[in-house]
């Protein structure tokens, strides 16, 4: 069982005392009930299990008709276990921001600065379009 992280905004946003995990496929909604609840006391109200599809990787993208399945990716099962309402769970910050990361925000931000101060000099400036017509 491994916890994944879900995104705080969008459609897939979950309640705060939702957690979604992945699963083995052979594990029923009463096995991870019992899992969670003996083993780690987690107060599980319930459980509602996701099983997706592994992707097909297919001899032909394009020929529908006679193409053939070469090679098709395991399928995964999700389990959302919902807890108590008291109980909040928060998605553990396992590494911080990196330097490198911090230092190609700045650079970014400097560079935005340099690109709208080099346009105000072209911005506004006479072009001289008239003397080159001839008049």
């Amino acid at each position: 069982m491994a916890v994944v992280e879900s995104p705080s905004v969008g459609r897939n946003k979950l309640p705060p005392n939702c957690v979604k995990f992945e699963v083995d496929p052979r594990m029923s909604r009463h096995d991870i009930r019992e899992y969670l609840t003996k083993i780690y006391d987690l107060p599980v109200r319930d459980v509602r299990t996701e099983v997706q599809m592994g992707d097909i990787i297919w001899n032909s993208k394009l020929d529908y008709q006679y193409r053939k399945a070469m090679w098709k990716d395991e399928d995964k099962k999700f389990a959302y276990v919902f807890m108590s309402k008291g109980f909040t769970f928060s998605f553990p910050k396992m590494f911080e921001a990196l330097e490198e990361d911090i230092e190609l925000v700045k650079a970014m931000k400097q560079q935005e600065e340099l690109k709208d101060k080099l346009n105000e000099r072209f911005a506004n400036r006479n072009r001289r379009v008239g003397n080159f017509l001839g008049s």
